[in-house]
């Protein structure tokens, strides 16, 4: 009896051995529940920058309706004959009054102060006044072609003051007759040549309105038929108010 009971105290002592190790081996389980880490990708949306286009500047351009009236008025003094039987035709001084009207275009150049363009007037010059009672004098007009320039020096609470210059060519048309007669000497009669025109002067404007001063120079020939050529130049100052017609 002593030796089953101790067989079988030795098989239980046994059996408890192994079921330990068995456990002892067993992993242990986590009851914590680790989360697989998550990856977020960010979206990069790429913003076109924003191009502010540059103002467009358009030139200015514009067209000039031009009147004016002529003030010391002065012709060049023409002598016909030879040295001993020379005859002045006429004072330096004009007579009666002269004027103009013009129609002018001017454009900017680039982004600048300064204009340019072309011109064409008409100019009713003062009367010749005649040296003696021999000689009978008329007058001649004149219509220019010419360039025109322009700068504006600044602008002054609305005001522009501006520098003004022409160059061109002047047709010039006779009205009246030149000629002189005495019993002893003939000198037949005169012929306008053409010749240039040219001018300078300060002006302002304000708004569309435009007013200026400039002398003025129209070039031209006095031919007599028996007696050869002289100058009959006239120059004046001309005072001129206009209006702009912007394009």
């Amino acid at each position: 009896m002593k030796r089953l009971a101790l067989m079988l105290s030795s098989i239980l002592v046994l059996s408890s051995l192994a079921s330990a190790k068995e456990i002892a081996a067993r992993p242990e389980i986590s009851k914590e529940v680790v989360a697989e880490p998550v990856v977020v990708q960010e979206e990069v949306v790429e913003v076109a920058p924003v191009v502010t286009p540059a103002p467009v500047i358009t030139p200015e351009s514009y067209i000039t309706l031009r009147v004016g009236a002529d003030f010391a008025t002065r012709y060049k003094k023409a002598t016909f004959g030879d040295a001993l039987e020379a005859r002045n035709m006429n004072d330096k001084s004009g007579d009666d009054w002269g004027g103009e009207v013009a129609l002018e275009y001017l454009r900017e150049i680039s982004d600048s102060n300064f204009l340019v363009g072309g011109g064409l007037a008409y100019q009713r010059h003062a009367d010749v006044k005649s040296a003696n009672n021999n000689w009978s004098v008329g007058r001649y007009d004149s219509i220019p072609v010419y360039v025109t320039g322009k700068y504006l020096i600044t602008n002054w609470d609305g005001f522009k003051p501006y520098v003004k210059a022409d160059l061109g060519y002047s047709f010039n048309t006779k009205s009246g007759d030149f000629n002189y007669k005495t019993n002893d000497q003939n000198f037949g009669s005169g012929k306008i040549k053409d010749g240039m025109y040219y001018g300078a002067g300060l002006g302002v404007e304000y708004n569309n309105w435009t007013a200026d001063v400039m002398y003025k120079v129209n070039t031209a020939k006095l031919d007599m038929s028996n007696s050869g050529s002289e100058k009959m130049d006239y120059s004046r100052v001309t005072l001129s108010l206009g209006y702009k017609f912007n394009l």
